[in-house]
């Protein structure tokens, strides 16, 4: 029996929802010492103060690449580690929680996100912190991370 186009667009969808999935604990567990790595190498103090508190280093950060200039070299990379950032950032500062959104319906679909979030005023179920690193990225400077991380959040 021949398959229809939809049929192998949801076969595709489950695997790669299942090859997320299976991914998550490495990204869980790589995520933390990377972004130590990067506030380390940025010279901040106490750097590893970024994994419990990332809200003391967002001012650092802000005022740090305001005008930077993001190489296409050094554009994943910087996506990457920012993502990470923004990602602990929002899950600490709104008492949210990574996970993969198995929502079909979603445009997050298949991505790490954070969500689950139990703070009062939080105006999204879930965000892509990577997504949102990518736009900060994309931002001709100056740009504010302190602006790019709570305007999809917050009212």
């Amino acid at each position: 029996m021949m398959k229809s186009s939809m049929d192998i667009f949801e076969e595709s969808s489950e695997q790669g929802l299942s090859r997320r999935i299976a991914g998550f604990a490495a990204f869980k567990s790589e995520r933390l010492p990377v972004l130590h790595e990067f506030c380390t190498s940025l010279g901040f103090e106490q750097p590893h103060e970024v994994l419990n508190t990332p809200g003391k280093f967002l001012a650092q950060l802000d005022g740090g690449f305001r005008s930077a200039v993001i190489s296409e070299a050094n554009r994943v990379w910087f996506i990457t580690r920012i993502g990470y950032y923004i990602g602990e950032y929002l899950a600490t500062r709104y008492d949210g929680y990574w996970q993969v959104d198995e929502d079909p319906a979603s445009p997050t679909f298949t991505r790490y996100v954070v969500g689950g979030f139990s703070f009062d005023g939080v105006t999204t179920p879930m965000v892509d912190p990577m997504a949102m690193a990518q736009v900060y990225a994309d931002t001709p400077a100056p740009r504010s991370l302190v602006q790019e991380v709570d305007k999809v959040l917050v009212k």
